[in-house]
């Protein structure tokens, strides 16, 4: 049966990634199902495909795609125009009347009409109407006519005739659509690459279509390939469709591209990647050897896994990382609904995944601190991956060591935005907090530079927990109660798991943990990264140990709030029970974890009832407090002191008297005694 939790990650995943209303945009994560990670090769972005290999040629022409087009004003709207062009405009409306009336011959008069006027009065509309004569042509079938008004309409702009509407780059998707109609795929595929080169998101569409067409009909196909463009494009075209293609089907096309077509084609690297993924492994083997990219050496390290070689597998990881640039992003792919980075319009980042699916390799061989710094290069979309690394696999010590000698401009899968990666600040902070945690108290306080504000936070708990190790028991519950409140107030930022349980990452705002569907009242179960990793493939040895040795103390939601009624209590423990300083610590503690756990709460309830005196503000325990009077403590103390003192020897005057007379009988019969052998020894 799936782990509930990997459902419920999926599932707010594919929520998150494109509607927020489920919830935070939640990170991506490569870790919970490791052997589908490095089994599975995301497919590529057609988008991405495509304008790789198109450049806009910067001749003039631009999409203008924004929105429907606005039919021109009537004539008698233009009155503040020259004459000139109110007549042009009124021939325009006109002919645009008729054209959507089906009424094509009278269309074509009146645009004709306007192409007769001179220069300045046809200078508003030529395009328009050439553009417009072209789809007339397009329709009644004249296709070489057609294709003749699309190129002059190109021309035109070419030349230097304005153009608002974008019809020099829509005129390619026209004219294509005439090359369809003749039959010609490869000419239509051509000219929708020129269309899409210039920024048409037509165009790439049209391009998606008509390959989906071309490849289902040998024939077309086999004519097609004698075009370069289509023979540069194709290749792309199958590494973007997810399990659209058989290994037959894609051999087929292969063999295809293959017979008598010349120079060999480019894009092997996109073959095999679409090959391995349709399950031809030794045809994709056979593809990646006959490239060097990073893709193909990323299809290398796939295949070396499937034969169990690891040493292989990681050495083409390596080749992948350092040649995918850093810049390269994939934006939305089909299989993947979590593919967004912090910058959507680069979207997926094969070199991030590259370096997070090395980092699960090395996890598996045991190598933990290289698994965080291959993980900690894909932070950029898999920052979950590193953290978790870095919060539960790896030894404070190795964290230390990772991060003291981290270069900033190193294993860096992006450019941090203005210079500064946030990213880093946050790996020292967990550090920071996972020393704290564990009692490397003054060490931890260096690692708290991020915010000033939670670094004096940091230095006042630390200063509060080192004071109350010491000195009087008044000033040690004093201090004890100071870190209390400070771990309660803020312990997400100084105690808290950047996951589970208290998910720092979310700011504690959500949570992954299961809910027992059994309960009525859905009461939360909560879950520990062990709970999910044991057992699952590509697990280093000891991971699992690790892990348990990592996890928190208490494995509570908030964790950091028992903490602090913890720290309570401990200073209850130095307080007179009858004083209100002991009732308010209690009644603090109380209310801070009540409504995460009742039963605590109502232990500390209990305490203070069985031990505590009388306040006014007991009635509403744990929500009313008033704030703990040390001073008055102190007093009280000292007070309870004497008293003990007094009562003790009050207490003690009948056993004194008792050994006076006890000792003063002693000595009596010592005296008789003594004095009767004097007598003895005389007589």
């Amino acid at each position: 049966m799936p782990n509930p939790r990997i459902l419920l990650l999926a599932a707010a995943i594919v929520c998150a990634s494109r509607a927020f209303a489920c919830g935070p945009d939640f990170p991506n994560t490569l870790m919970f199902d490791r052997a589908n990670t490095l089994e599975h090769l995301p497919i590529g972005s057609f988008d991405f495909e495509m304008r790789r290999l198109l450049v806009d040629p910067h001749d003039g022409l631009v999409a203008v795609e924004q929105g429907d087009y606005d039919p021109p004003q009537p004539a008698d709207q233009l009155t503040v125009a020259g004459q000139g062009e109110v007549i042009s405009n009124a021939l325009y409306t006109q002919a645009a009347e008729a054209f959507h009336a089906n009424d094509l011959d009278h269309a074509r008069e009146l645009f004709e009409e306007i192409l007769a006027l001179s220069d300045s009065q046809r200078s508003a509309h030529e395009l328009a109407a050439l553009y417009s004569i072209g789809r007339l042509e397009k329709l009644q079938g004249h296709g070489d006519a057609a294709r003749a008004a699309f190129q002059r309409v190109r021309d035109l702009v070419k030349a230097g005739s304005a153009d608002p509407d974008g019809l020099g780059v829509a005129s390619f998707g026209e004219e294509a659509r005439v090359q369809l109609d003749a039959g010609d795929f490869g000419g239509a595929i051509e000219l929708y690459a020129e269309q899409t080169a210039r920024g048409s998101a037509s165009g790439i569409s049209s391009l998606g279509f008509v390959f989906g067409q071309l490849i289902e009909h040998d024939s077309q196909l086999d004519a097609a390939l004698a075009n370069p463009t289509v023979r540069r494009l194709l290749p792309g075209y199958l590494n973007s469709r997810y399990t659209s293609f058989s290994p037959a089907q894609l051999a087929h096309v292969i063999e295809r591209i293959d017979a008598d077509k010349g120079a060999a084609l480019a894009g092997m690297d996109r073959l095999a990647a679409a090959l391995y993924r349709a399950g031809g492994y030794e045809a994709a083997e056979s593809a990646a050897k006959q490239s060097d990219t990073a893709l193909s050496w990323w299809v290398r390290a796939k295949l070396a896994l499937r034969r169990g070689d690891g040493n292989q597998a990681a050495a083409a990881y390596a080749h992948a990382s350092r040649d995918f640039p850093r810049s390269e992003g994939w934006g939305y792919r089909e299989d993947d609904y979590s593919s967004y980075s912090d910058n959507e319009s680069d979207g997926f980042s094969p070199k991030c995944r590259v370096d997070g699916e090395s980092g699960i390799l090395a996890l598996s061989r045991g190598d933990y601190v290289s698994a965080l710094g291959s993980l900690y290069a894909a932070r950029a979309q898999y920052w979950q991956d590193a953290a978790y690394v870095a919060e539960r696999v790896v030894t404070i010590e190795e964290l230390r060591g990772f991060v003291d000698g981290l270069n900033t401009a190193q294993t860096d899968s992006t450019q941090p935005e203005e210079g500064v990666d946030q990213s880093y600040s946050d790996l020292r902070a967990l550090l920071a907090r996972r020393m704290l945690r564990n009692g490397l108290f003054k060490e931890s306080l260096a690692y708290f530079d991020a915010d000033p504000g939670i670094a004096e936070k940091a230095k006042g708990y630390v200063e509060a927990l080192l004071a109350a190790a010491s000195g009087g028991g008044i000033e040690r519950a004093e201090a004890n109660f100071a870190a209390a409140a400070l771990a309660n107030s803020d312990g997400m930022d100084l105690l808290g798991f950047e996951f589970d349980p208290d998910y720092r990452i979310y700011d504690g705002s959500y949570d992954l943990g299961r809910y027992n569907d059994v309960s009525a009242d859905y009461t939360h179960v909560p879950v520990d990264h062990a709970d999910i990793n044991l057992g699952t493939r590509y697990l280093g040895n000891d991971e699992a140990d690790r892990v348990a040795a990592s996890r928190a103390v208490p494995l509570k939601r908030f964790h950091y709030r028992y903490v602090a009624a913890d720290l309570a209590e401990q200073a209850a423990d130095l307080l007179p029970a009858r004083s209100q300083a002991y009732a308010a610590v209690l009644c603090m503690a109380t209310g801070w974890i009540n409504m995460r756990d009742h039963v605590r709460g109502e232990a500390l309830w209990l305490r203070y009832v069985r031990n505590g005196a009388y306040v006014p503000w007991a009635a509403d325990f744990g929500n009313e407090c008033e704030m703990p009077d040390f001073p008055a403590a102190a007093e009280r103390l000292h007070i309870e002191r004497i008293a003990e003192v007094k009562r003790v020897i009050r207490a003690g005057i009948p056993y004194v008297a008792a050994i006076f007379i006890l000792l003063g009988i002693v000595i009596l019969v010592r005296v008789l005694g003594r004095k009767r052998r004097i007598r003895n020894v005389q007589s």
